[in-house]
């Protein structure tokens, strides 16, 4: 493995945090890469066409979950925090509310991804 001497860039927004929110919040479709599309969110209410699988993604609900209107769908994703403070009451709440919408969906899958 060869050692040498690389040149670190450092971004022109870096002193202001601010600035960089807001220049990469809205320039961040340049950021994607070309297979990637992004795509509109549908209606919660839209009905599920036959024969397609409907996923449901949410994130960082952190304990508001009460104002939530999810569509049925065949695979509920929940990615990021759930709670607010990490305590057994919070988790209690999510696991039950979780419970009310895995009720509402015949054969529905969930998965939680926590970084």
């Amino acid at each position: 493995m060869a050692h040498g001497k690389v040149t670190i860039t450092v971004d022109e927004y870096s002193s202001n945090p601010t600035q960089a929110f807001t220049h990469y919040n809205i320039n961040q479709s340049r950021f994607q890469p070309p297979h990637v599309h992004m795509v509109d969110p549908i209606p919660y209410d839209t009905p599920k066409p036959a024969g397609h699988t409907r996923f449901v993604c949410v994130s960082d609900t952190h304990s508001r979950t009460d104002g939530i209107q999810m569509p049925y769908g065949d695979v509920l994703l929940h990615m990021g925090d759930f709670t607010e403070l990490g305590l057994p009451s919070e988790v209690k709440k999510f696991n039950d509310w979780l419970g009310t919408k895995l009720l509402n969906t015949p054969s529905s899958q969930c998965f939680i991804f926590r970084p």
